[in-house]
């Protein structure tokens, strides 16, 4: 899926680079979209704080959050299925349940803008997140969405976090990319 400052989203066939979907339920710029791990669902975000949550089967919105105070540009469903992170530009992280359609948690989580979320192993214990203020943070899914550890080591803005999966820990590392131009790998 790509998204656009048209205000639309586009879902495309990697296979044949054929677009499948067009959809312009946005109000404001697009920018951030998750896939749900099953593939029937995906979340887009915009500049006006909205997320959307949209059935890749029909092409309809399903519900969307409102609960950020500025705009919205990550989101990352939870490994269970039932839950959605998101955040942005007022550094805060939302989590929304699906199937309440409410919000159940909203996190004080850095100083400046976040830049990417990730579920950090298949049971969603662990949730990453990257910042503007040169940070990587790791929060427990299982505690009330405290914080574990902060990673620090980047000398600047950290543009993106990710997953190692490994065979010799139950762990995955944890990998970060920064306008330092370096890549950090972290255990």
């Amino acid at each position: 899926a790509t998204t656009s400052f048209d205000h639309t989203w586009r879902f495309w066939d990697v296979e044949t680079g054929k677009q499948l979907l067009l959809q312009d339920g946005h109000a404001k710029e697009c920018y951030g979209v998750g896939f749900h791990r099953d593939g029937s669902l995906v979340a887009t975000t915009d500049f006006e704080s909205v997320v959307q949550n949209w059935d890749l089967r029909t092409g309809k919105a399903v519900c969307h959050f409102l609960g950020h105070a500025k705009r919205v540009l990550c989101a990352e469903y939870a490994p269970c299925g039932f839950q959605l992170a998101t955040a942005g530009d007022d550094g805060t992280i939302k989590i929304w349940d699906l199937r309440k359609r409410k919000q159940l948690a909203s996190i004080p989580a850095h100083s400046k803008l976040v830049t990417q979320l990730c579920f950090q192993d298949p049971a969603g214990e662990f949730l990453l997140s990257s910042s503007f203020d040169a940070s990587v943070k790791i929060w427990s899914a299982r505690n009330n969405w405290t914080m574990l550890s902060t990673l620090r080591g980047h000398e600047g803005k950290v543009m993106g976090v990710g997953n190692i999966p490994s065979r010799h820990s139950k762990r995955p590392s944890v990998a970060s990319i920064g306008f330092d131009k370096t890549l950090k790998l972290w255990n």
